[in-house]
């Protein structure tokens, strides 16, 4: 592309912004002329507004990108309709707020208008999903494929964007595509054919292909070893060590500097780790993921949240973020297009909690259902339960069916809080709003009579300043004949107490072993759910005296040598089949007490399959960060218990 070129109305002007690589390619040159004529020249409005919505140049510029962007729309500019859709789709407009439904009518009505704006972006979606459409890359490869047979001297754009296409379907046409986009002068076809070969496991190929394309300036080939496996960099010399991370941070420095939104997260998540040579430091990553998100890149607005969640108190006080700000970054990460469960559960805890009360509508009509979709159900889809919580505020989660309702709910006079806000909102949270029930709580009625001690949880919940006494029982409740009903599934039951700690500010915790020893099996009514106070008890006491000294004695003999059980085998086996970078593998235990009310963390230990689950992350690319943590092939951070389920039905394989 031309570094100046005339502001016209037709595809010689408008062809310059088609992608958003060569948007942001333009020169500083052209730049000041597009911003001189902005204010009578609706072409050169669009493109000035096109580029600052794209570059955003100190940081607030979105707002005057949308002015032009509307302006020239509103005046028969289809393109910059189409420009205003994309912006209006990801929330990046002075509203605040993702407007999908004018999203879809700019994006409909100017392509029907003739934007190749719109019908190149309609491509891309195909192709790679997302704006609401369903990927289906076969579909697009066939409308590409007509529309080149018929237009043999076409933009090379459209190679690239076929190549993408048939990747996976037919590697072979793929990489001939890419080629002819780049024999027709399409500088920005070099990187999607260097990683179309580093896929394949041609490391040298890409590479070489790569540094040809930085030569002749593609920016996003400039940051293409940054993407490196950390295993393949740590097994270099000391000497090539150095060479190459001045390399990359180089190469990553310059593709920043010309708004470059993945090398923005390649050095924030290279810094956060310490990886490729770079020191690990907190503070030094948030500076490109800052200037990710100005650009729009939803990993660094996940990647930016994750940080300040998990790492906030090694950050100095200015730059640490509350929990509303980490909730409100990980709402812009969604909007994006991430689909994080951290993230995705961040915006419902932010929602159920209040503290994104400014975006209660949006998040109901378009996030709610992700955060649940988050959590595949698997095996444990039959699972009913009801869920108490203590006046300590442990909670413990009883297997109930409906047909066992009133065998154990409280054999006592008990109250129904029907309603709440808090539970409203953990309701349609949950999706039980579609399903014609809702979130209730039990209380006991005598609670004042009984003299029973205060229960925190349930007094946030109830929220009407009444202190509720006891402990408190959640169940759901139809909406019709108000019947009393279980929660259903795993993944509600398991969504439903994070969703409780987010309302309640974290209150609600797992139980120790010690209180779970005093529940016991056999639960009736409220008066075993009394809160115990087994501390002040030196009958119980000694019989917690005796449970450290067992488990004691117990660590000792784990240390000495042992041959694997043969469950042990079985899940090792399990774990041996599957890919645990890409899938969720659930594991059946028998239905036994030692393996019931244990963390992820501790079956996994217990189990003796930690270095199994290490090993099949390695052997499918990925590596481990830290003690649960791993990277997959695309350089993105997991916990390792998010891959492993467990599911409790006797002996049966999963």
């Amino acid at each position: 592309m031309k570094s100046s070129f005339k502001i016209t109305h037709d595809r010689e002007f408008l062809q310059h912004f088609l992608t958003n690589w060569r948007t942001k390619s333009i020169s500083a040159e052209m730049v000041e002329l597009l911003k001189e004529n902005s204010g009578s020249d609706l072409y050169a409005a669009y493109g000035y507004g096109r580029w600052l919505s794209l570059v955003n140049p100190d940081g607030n510029s979105l707002k005057k990108a949308e002015t032009l962007l509307a302006w020239a729309g509103s005046n028969g500019v289809q393109d910059a309709n189409a420009a205003l859709a994309i912006m209006n789709y990801d929330g990046r407009i002075e509203s605040d707020e993702a407007r999908h439904d004018i999203y879809a009518y700019l994006m409909q009505t100017s392509y029907a208008n003739g934007s190749e704006l719109a019908q190149y972006q309609m491509l891309e979606n195909l192709v790679y999903g997302g704006y609401g459409t369903q990927k289906n890359p076969a579909l697009a490869a066939d409308i590409l494929k007509k529309h080149l047979d018929k237009n043999p001297g076409a933009d090379p754009i459209y190679y690239d964007l076929l190549g993408d296409a048939l990747e996976t379907s037919d590697p072979e046409e793929a990489e001939k595509a890419y080629l002819t986009s780049i024999e027709r002068s399409n500088i920005h076809g070099y990187f999607p054919l260097a990683n179309f070969y580093l896929i394949r496991g041609d490391k040298e190929k890409a590479y070489s292909v790569a540094e040809e394309g930085a030569r002749k300036g593609a920016v996003n080939c400039h940051r293409f070893k940054a993407m490196m496996e950390q295993d393949d960099f740590l097994a270099l010399s000391p000497e090539e060590q150095n060479k190459l991370h001045n390399e990359i941070a180089e190469g990553l420095d310059y593709a920043i500097a010309r708004y470059d939104t993945y090398a923005c997260y390649l050095k924030g998540f290279l810094l956060h780790l310490g990886f490729l040579g770079y020191a690990e430091n907190q503070e030094e990553a948030l500076i490109p993921l800052e200037r990710g998100c100005e650009l729009g890149h939803s990993s660094c607005f996940y990647l930016k949240a994750y940080i300040h969640y998990y790492k906030g108190d090694a950050l100095p006080p200015e730059m640490r973020a509350s929990a509303a700000d980490i909730a409100r970054t990980c709402l812009q990460a969604v909007r994006m297009g991430d689909r994080e469960m951290f993230t995705l559960g961040q915006v419902a805890y932010g929602y159920v909690s209040n503290m994104l009360s400014k975006y209660d509508d949006e998040i109901e009509r378009l996030w709610l259902n992700e955060y649940v979709a988050a959590y595949p159900e698997e095996d444990g889809k039959d699972a009913a339960g009801v869920i108490a919580v203590y006046p300590r505020g442990f909670y413990y989660a009883m297997d109930v069916g409906e047909d066992t309702m009133d065998q154990v709910l409280p054999q006592m006079d008990y109250d129904i809080v029907h309603y709440s806000h808090a539970l409203q909102r953990i309701t349609k949270a949950l999706g039980l709003d579609g399903e014609s029930c809702h979130v209730a709580m039990l209380v006991d009625k005598n609670g004042y009579k009984g003299e029973l001690p205060d229960n925190m949880t349930g007094t946030i919940i109830y929220g009407h300043g009444q202190e509720i006494l006891g402990t408190v029982i959640f169940v759901l409740e139809d909406d019709e004949t108000y019947r009393l009903k279980p929660f259903k599934g795993l993944q509600r039951m398991y969504c439903f107490i994070e969703l409780l700690k987010a309302a309640t500010g974290g209150l609600v915790r797992q139980p120790t072993s010690e209180e779970l020893e005093y529940i016991g099996e056999d639960i009736g009514g409220f008066e075993e759910y009394d809160d115990p106070e087994f501390y002040d008890d030196a009958e119980i006491g000694d019989g917690v005296e005796q449970a450290i000294a067992d488990g004691e004695k117990q660590a000792v003999e784990d240390e000495e040598p042992r041959q694997m059980t043969e469950l042990e085998v079985r899940l090792r086996e399990e774990i041996d089949n599957c890919n645990l970078c890409v899938d969720t593998l659930t594991l059946t235990l028998p239905d036994s007490s030692e393996y019931w009310f244990k963390s992820n963390a501790d079956l996994i230990y217990n189990l003796g399959i930690k270095e199994a689950i290490e090993d099949n992350i390695v052997r499918h690319g990925g590596y481990m960060i830290d003690e649960w943590q791993f990277v997959d092939s695309r350089q993105i951070p997991f916990d390792i218990r998010s891959r492993i389920r467990f599911d409790f039905g006797g002996n049966q394989s999963s």
